[in-house]
């Protein structure tokens, strides 16, 4: 006789996934012949917990759409809305709708666009904190990362959201050649002075 688990049996795709399927429908099975055994409790079960204060938002990211190069913004917007979801994150750039390029007017056209559409603006996110990054050994650099992470703030306030992704810092950016490593102590200590 076998014991149940031999390592040095061979398993296959098929094996594997035809146990993981047998075990599921054992234990649907299982559930609901035990749940037909047992009476109604609803009328003793506790109260429904409330409501949570932050409901939870399904939310997509727009660099998961084609934007700009074959959809606009709100093609985008109303992509993201008709497939289920209840917010987009905005990304912010130097070139966009969201750019330095532009100011609270454009913005919150946006927000408005956004409300119509009935779809929510869940935050504001960058890549530009990896160009300019608030630790850089470059001071220039930090500096400008600093008034982008200002100018994205102001952004978002206008696009009516509180939600901004900032990345204080980088010790390694290794898809970057331009970016010097900075020893961790140094770069624990540029992104609090950084971030406050």
């Amino acid at each position: 006789m076998t014991s149940p688990f031999d390592p040095s049996a061979h398993l296959s795709r098929r094996g594997v996934l035809g146990t993981a399927a047998g075990a599921a429908l054992a234990a649907t099975v299982s559930q609901r012949q035990s749940g037909a055994a047992q009476p109604s409790t609803s009328q003793s079960s506790p109260a429904a917990p409330a409501a949570a204060a932050h409901p939870c938002r399904k939310s997509i990211n727009l660099w998961a759409f084609p934007y700009p190069q074959r959809m606009n913004l709100e093609q985008c917007l109303r992509l993201a809305k008709d497939a289920g979801f209840d917010a987009v994150e905005l990304n912010y750039d130097l070139e966009s709708d969201l750019s330095p390029r532009h100011g609270t007017a454009e913005y919150v056209a946006i927000r408005r666009l956004a409300e119509t559409i009935g779809i929510g603006i869940s935050g504001v996110c960058s890549f530009l904190f990896w160009p300019y990054p608030l630790t850089s050994n470059d001071p220039e650099k930090r500096a400008r990362g600093l008034e982008l992470a200002g100018r994205i703030t102001a952004c978002a306030h206008d696009l009516g959201t509180e939600n901004v992704l900032v990345v204080p810092g980088a010790v390694c950016i290794p898809w970057r050649t331009d970016h010097e490593p900075v020893p961790n102590d140094v770069c624990l200590a540029r992104a609090r002075e950084a971030v406050g």
